[in-house]
């Protein structure tokens, strides 16, 4: 059949079970280092921030949202670092002559980047940050200010997107999460695209093209608003979808929705291409 030749059920458990065996222990030992270095270093931002803390109460709610961005930023770099054999030719020519389609290979490497670890990674940084702030000990701040850490609200994923206790848009909400998720496959799609450095060279790219589509911004409604432009401060004609959504969010919603499926799409067939 057709459908065998690029996918079977027990061509495709095989090469998962392979890789698990073999990176097994390095897998582990990712994960529980994620954890722990999540932790201490989430307990030694916490604990500095005490001032800060006692000052506002609610600002606990930005130093979470500072933990959680630097420990995406982590899990985007292990997503990344997908397909590690394509970065030496022997392994290259190893990987893709091993038994098993294009596609089962693809498929593999993205459960277990994103498919599995995503998810796990969401529960170690739940987990660790919620250690984080049980482990903070009540102390006296500057002689006059008492820390008490039993007033201070253990973190949840619902304060991600809530403001002052009510949450965003659904439209923000969705932007938040396709967004992320976009951005991680396409740094699953640069470990395809590049020979080396391919997380390196991603990240830069994408640096490149947020500023070059800023600046064609800034010379474009310099050309069709002249007038109203001054500078940076770029002028575009909005319309109103709904009372609380315009064309821009509109805009900007629908390409991280769609975006992911783009960056997909390039990762397989970057992939097919290396076999040819």
């Amino acid at each position: 059949m057709l459908l065998n030749n690029y996918f079977n059920i027990k061509r495709f458990g095989l090469l998962l079970k392979q890789d698990l065996l073999i990176n097994r222990t390095k897998y582990l030992l990712g994960i529980l280092g994620l954890g722990l270095v999540t932790y201490l270093l989430s307990y030694w931002f916490l604990s500095s921030s005490k001032n800060s803390i006692i000052n506002n109460l609610n600002s606990i709610y930005n130093h979470y949202m500072v933990c959680f961005t630097f420990y995406m930023m982590a899990v985007g770099v292990i997503v990344g670092t997908a397909f590690p054999d394509l970065t030496d030719k022997i392994k290259t020519a190893n990987y893709l002559l091993s038994p098993g389609s294009t596609f089962e290979k693809y498929l593999v490497q993205f459960l277990l980047r994103i498919g599995l670890f995503v998810p796990i990674a969401l529960g170690i940084f739940w987990i660790a940050i919620r250690l984080a702030k049980a482990s903070l000990i009540p102390e006296m701040i500057n002689r006059n200010q008492f820390f008490e850490p039993a007033v201070v609200p253990y973190f949840e994923f619902r304060l991600l997107v809530t403001i002052e206790d009510k949450l965003w848009d659904t439209w923000q909400i969705l932007f938040l999460i396709f967004g992320l998720f976009s951005y991680g496959t396409y740094l699953f799609a640069g470990a395809t695209f590049f020979k080396k450095y391919a997380l390196i060279k991603s990240v830069i790219v994408s640096v490149c093209l947020l500023v070059s589509g800023i600046l064609l911004s800034v010379l474009l409604s310099h050309i069709l608003y002249p007038l109203e432009t001054h500078g940076f401060e770029i002028h575009f004609d909005r319309f109103r979808i709904t009372e609380s959504f315009d064309s821009t969010q509109f805009f900007i919603l629908y390409l991280s929705l769609l975006s992911w499926i783009f960056f997909l799409f390039l990762a397989y067939f970057k992939l097919k291409e290396k076999e040819a």
